[in-house]
């Protein structure tokens, strides 16, 4: 019989009083890589719209641990899976770069290909000599679980429906995060009635379990669908934070392509395996959001990368040259879709044209095209209505006519007559007459 103590130890957390863990888990917490996670923050640079938005991964990854018990428990499953969901919940974020999700895009642009933490936190996983003493079979598993393959000597429908936990449109990922940033900038839209979500989950019947919630939980949903959506717009896409994270972005991509602050070689990752990338984890490993400031300030004080993220420190943040809704104020539908398709390297191309055009900086402008999914309809959510698996969006009262925004953005420094001259010179660019 497998038995496995989740109650080793207790630690206090701001949500939910205690979070009970295992010895395992107790020694992954401890370990090198996972006490890394103390120092990226959750929300990137939204610190400069929220100054309390300060939390981090670390604290993250133990919530989502404590709502994967929850949720096991609810589906009824063994200790032996729970083991494996419990350990995922708490890894999924470990192979986070600094300042989360904003290293993906520079690890994405040095390598040409889309690069996400997910496969990294499994690269971790793999080989991370430490992790792999304490974890030993559970392991490759946990690795599994994590990229949504069959896990060794599970069901294939029990596989699905753990992987559905950790990673999907009702996860517990997604409802820790919500409740945990509003609780930290102090704001209301993430709150949702959690209790009655995990409660009222389930799976769907028959061969191909997912996740699901009941029929009496539908209402609770759609708080938490509402909730999702506006944290997108209110705080994670508002137009500060992304000032502030294109200014950091703009600071890497100068001290990696032309300070040489950061070696690209270091950067460079084979995706197809977890073989030959020694070199890039160790380096990988050795950032945070705190040591990527002090290499790139420190190596060149007066380079233009380390002057951007000086500004950032002291909040002198570019401001907004111009802010337009592509799909609303351009009228032309072949400048709209060409503007819709502008990838990074158009954009910078972009910022250099408009930079030489008007005499100013390259450093200080930055062209951004800002897509903000919208979180209410996404497909793949799940209600058993009696008991036959339906989208929740048929039942749904609230409708919404675009599953996504799109905004165009050009920051620039807070000089009046430069960003008026900005606002004249996109209106003409993009033929926009109002």
């Amino acid at each position: 019989m497998f038995e496995i103590n989740f109650e080793h130890k207790s630690i206090r957390d701001p949500l939910y009083g205690f979070i009970d863990i295992s010895k395992t888990e107790q020694q992954v917490i401890d370990s090198t890589v996972f006490r890394r996670l103390l120092n990226i923050k959750q929300l990137s640079h939204a610190y400069v719209v929220y100054p309390t938005a300060i939390h981090t991964r670390f604290e993250h990854s133990l919530g989502v641990t404590h709502l994967a018990d929850k949720v096991c428990n609810q589906l009824k499953f063994s200790d032996e899976i729970k083991e494996i969901v419990r350990l995922g919940g708490l890894l999924h974020d470990i192979g986070h770069g600094p300042y989360s999700h904003l290293f993906e895009s520079v690890l994405s642009n040095v390598n040409g290909i889309e690069v996400e933490h997910d496969w990294i936190s499994s690269l971790i996983i793999a080989k991370d000599p430490e992790l792999q003493e304490i974890l030993g079979d559970k392991a490759q598993k946990i690795i599994q679980l994590l990229e949504h393959k069959p896990v060794e000597g599970w069901d294939p429908e029990i596989s699905i429906l753990a992987t559905d936990v950790v990673s999907s449109s009702l996860d517990v990922d997604k409802m820790d995060y919500l409740r945990r940033d509003s609780y930290h900038i102090g704001v209301a839209y993430g709150q949702f009635d959690l209790a009655r979500i995990i409660h009222t989950i389930t799976s769907t019947p028959g061969e191909e379990k997912r996740i699901c919630i009941h029929e009496k939980g539908k209402d609770s949903i759609e708080n938490y669908r509402l909730g999702r959506y506006l944290m997108h717009t209110q705080v994670y896409a508002h137009h500060t934070r992304l000032t502030a994270d294109q200014m950091f972005l703009r600071a890497l991509d100068i001290a990696t392509h032309e300070e040489n602050i950061i070696p690209i070689e270091k950067l460079k990752i084979n995706l197809n395996s977890s073989n030959g990338n020694d070199e890039f984890l160790e380096y990988y490993l050795s950032l945070d959001d705190k040591t990527i400031y002090d290499k790139i300030i420190n190596s060149k004080p007066d380079g233009e990368a380390s002057k951007l993220l000086k500004n950032i420190q002291k909040r002198k943040l570019l401001k907004r040259g111009c802010e337009i809704l592509p799909n609303k104020e351009i009228g032309n539908a072949l400048i709209r879709n060409k503007i819709m398709k502008l990838k990074y390297d158009d954009l910078k191309e972009f910022s250099h044209k408009i930079a030489n055009s008007l005499n100013l900086p390259y450093s200080s402008t930055i062209a951004y095209l800002s897509k903000t999914s919208i979180k209410l309809y996404d497909g793949e959510l799940l209600i058993l209505w009696k008991n036959i698996p339906q989208k929740l969006d048929d039942f749904s009262p609230i409708t919404i006519k675009n599953s996504s925004i799109e905004k165009f953005f050009v920051f620039a420094d807070s000089d009046n007559d430069s960003l008026q001259k900005i606002n004249e010179h996109i209106k003409s660019e993009f033929q926009i007459t109002n």
